[in-house]
Protein backbone atom coordinates (compact mmCIF):
# COMPACT_ATOMS: atom_id res chain seq x y z
CA UNK A 1 0.00 0.00 0.00
CA UNK A 2 1.14 3.15 -1.13
CA UNK A 3 1.74 5.78 1.58
CA UNK A 4 -0.91 8.61 0.11
CA UNK A 5 -3.33 5.74 0.12
CA UNK A 6 -6.20 6.04 2.72
CA UNK A 7 -7.15 2.55 3.94
CA UNK A 8 -10.95 1.82 2.85
CA UNK A 9 -12.94 -0.18 5.06
CA UNK A 10 -15.17 -1.15 1.63
CA UNK A 11 -12.53 -3.11 0.67
CA UNK A 12 -11.96 -4.63 4.03
CA UNK A 13 -13.16 -8.60 5.07
CA UNK A 14 -13.89 -7.38 8.69
CA UNK A 15 -16.16 -4.58 8.01
CA UNK A 16 -19.48 -5.19 8.96
CA UNK A 17 -23.30 -3.28 8.32
CA UNK A 18 -25.24 -2.94 11.53
CA UNK A 19 -28.96 -2.50 11.41
CA UNK A 20 -29.16 0.12 14.33
CA UNK A 21 -29.07 3.65 12.40
CA UNK A 22 -27.11 5.04 15.11
CA UNK A 23 -24.22 2.93 14.53
CA UNK A 24 -24.02 2.14 10.99
CA UNK A 25 -20.84 0.40 10.52
CA UNK A 26 -18.99 -2.17 12.48
CA UNK A 27 -15.32 -3.86 12.79
CA UNK A 28 -15.10 -7.72 13.45
CA UNK A 29 -11.72 -7.56 14.32
CA UNK A 30 -12.01 -4.88 16.95
CA UNK A 31 -15.72 -5.64 17.92
CA UNK A 32 -17.56 -2.22 18.04
CA UNK A 33 -20.03 -0.46 16.11
CA UNK A 34 -19.97 3.45 14.89
CA UNK A 35 -21.67 5.78 13.02
CA UNK A 36 -18.58 6.33 10.89
CA UNK A 37 -15.93 3.97 9.09
CA UNK A 38 -13.73 1.66 11.42
CA UNK A 39 -10.57 3.39 10.18
CA UNK A 40 -11.43 6.42 10.86
CA UNK A 41 -12.25 5.55 14.60
CA UNK A 42 -9.06 3.68 14.75
CA UNK A 43 -7.17 6.35 13.31
CA UNK A 44 -9.06 9.12 15.51
CA UNK A 45 -8.67 6.97 18.83
CA UNK A 46 -4.81 5.89 18.30
CA UNK A 47 -3.06 8.26 15.28
CA UNK A 48 -2.35 5.44 13.15
CA UNK A 49 -3.54 3.70 10.14
CA UNK A 50 -5.48 0.55 10.65
CA UNK A 51 -2.70 -2.26 11.08
CA UNK A 52 -5.43 -5.35 10.40
CA UNK A 53 -6.59 -4.28 7.07
CA UNK A 54 -7.78 -7.20 5.54
CA UNK A 55 -8.15 -7.29 1.75
CA UNK A 56 -11.68 -9.06 0.68
CA UNK A 57 -11.24 -12.07 -1.78
CA UNK A 58 -13.15 -11.13 -5.11
CA UNK A 59 -15.38 -13.93 -5.74
CA UNK A 60 -15.76 -13.45 -9.36
CA UNK A 61 -12.00 -13.13 -9.99
CA UNK A 62 -12.17 -17.08 -8.04
CA UNK A 63 -14.64 -17.90 -10.51
CA UNK A 64 -12.77 -16.96 -13.11
CA UNK A 65 -9.86 -19.32 -12.02
CA UNK A 66 -12.48 -22.16 -13.25
CA UNK A 67 -11.77 -22.61 -16.90
CA UNK A 68 -15.37 -23.92 -17.70
CA UNK A 69 -16.91 -22.76 -20.18
CA UNK A 70 -20.47 -22.97 -18.21
CA UNK A 71 -21.88 -25.77 -19.68
CA UNK A 72 -22.74 -28.79 -18.31
CA UNK A 73 -22.81 -31.42 -20.78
Amino acid sequence: MKKLDKINCNNCSNLFVTHDPKRRWGCKFFGFKSNFFPSSQVFKITGMECAYFKQKTNKTLMAKDNLSSGRLA
